[in-house]
C-alpha cells in the first residue's frame, strides 16, 4: 500500500512539472520568448553591438511614448518598472534580431559602451580647437596612453550619439540635444582616416551612413 500510493505520488509531481513547463511556454509565445535560452558568449560583434544600441533606442522611445500619453506606471518621464524587466525587453528584442545575449550581458555592454563613449565625447570636447589630436586621428598606442578605449569603431560612436540625443530631446521638449551629446558629437569625415584598417573612408562618405558588411566579421571587447 506505502509503494502504491508512493508510485501515484511521483507521477502527480511528473504530471505538475510538465503542466508547469507548458504553461511558461504558453504564456512566453506571445512576445517571442523561449523558456530556455542557450547564450552566446565571448566578444560582441559588431552587428550585435549595432543591435544592441537599436534596442536601447527602441526602449527608450517606448518608455517616452508612454509617459506621453499619461501612462500611470510612469513618474517624471521615466518608467517606475524595474530595471530588470526592461533590460528583459532589451533582450526578447535582441534575439529577435540575431543578438542572442542575456539581459545581463546586455546590460553590462551597454554600462561598457557608454562608459568608452563619454570618454571619447570628453576627449573631443576638450580638444575641439585642435584636430591634430582628435580621437579619430591618433593611434591606439596613443589612445591607450591618454586614457582612452582603443577600438570604437565610429558606427558605434556616432550611434550612440543619437542615442543620447534622443533621450535628451525626449526629456527636455526638444531644447539642448546638441549640448548634452558633447556639442558637435557628429564625427568629422575629414578625422575618420586612421585605425580601423579595414574600414577605408572618403570624404565623401556620409558620418551615420552603416558600416561595410565586412565589418561585421570583426568582433570587439
Amino acid at each position: 500500500l506505502y509503494l502504491c500510493v508512493l508510485l501515484v505520488s511521483s507521477i502527480s509531481c511528473i504530471h505538475l512539472v510538465i503542466y508547469i513547463y507548458i504553461y511558461m511556454a504558453n504564456q512566453g509565445g506571445g512576445n517571442n520568448s523561449v523558456v530556455l535560452r542557450e547564450y552566446r558568449k565571448g566578444n560582441w560583434t559588431v552587428q550585435e553591438t549595432m543591435v544592441l544600441i537599436e534596442a536601447k533606442k527602441m526602449d527608450d522611445e517606448r518608455r517616452m511614448k508612454r509617459s506621453q500619453h499619461g501612462d500611470h506606471s510612469s513618474e517624471g518621464g521615466r518608467s517606475s518598472k524595474p530595471a530588470e524587466l526592461r533590460w528583459k525587453w532589451v533582450e526578447d528584442y535582441c534575439w529577435r534580431n540575431g543578438c542572442l545575449r542575456s539581459q545581463n550581458q546586455c546590460n553590462d555592454k551597454w554600462d561598457n559602451l557608454m562608459r568608452d563613449f563619454k570618454k571619447v565625447r570628453d576627449h573631443e570636447r576638450r580638444l575641439a580647437a585642435d584636430e591634430h589630436y582628435s580621437y579619430w586621428k591618433i593611434e591606439k598606442n596613443e589612445r591607450k596612453e591618454r586614457n582612452l578605449p582603443s577600438n570604437m569603431l565610429p558606427q558605434i560612436y556616432e550611434a550612440l550619439v543619437e542615442v543620447v540625443e534622443r533621450k535628451w530631446v525626449g526629456s527636455t521638449g526638444g531644447g539642448g540635444a546638441a549640448a548634452a551629446a558633447g556639442g558637435s558629437n557628429s564625427i568629422n569625415a575629414a578625422n575618420m582616416c586612421y585605425v580601423v584598417e579595414s574600414r577605408p573612408t572618403t570624404s565623401s562618405e556620409q558620418p551615420s551612413a552603416l558600416p561595410p558588411l565586412i565589418l561585421m566579421q570583426h568582433t570587439i571587447s
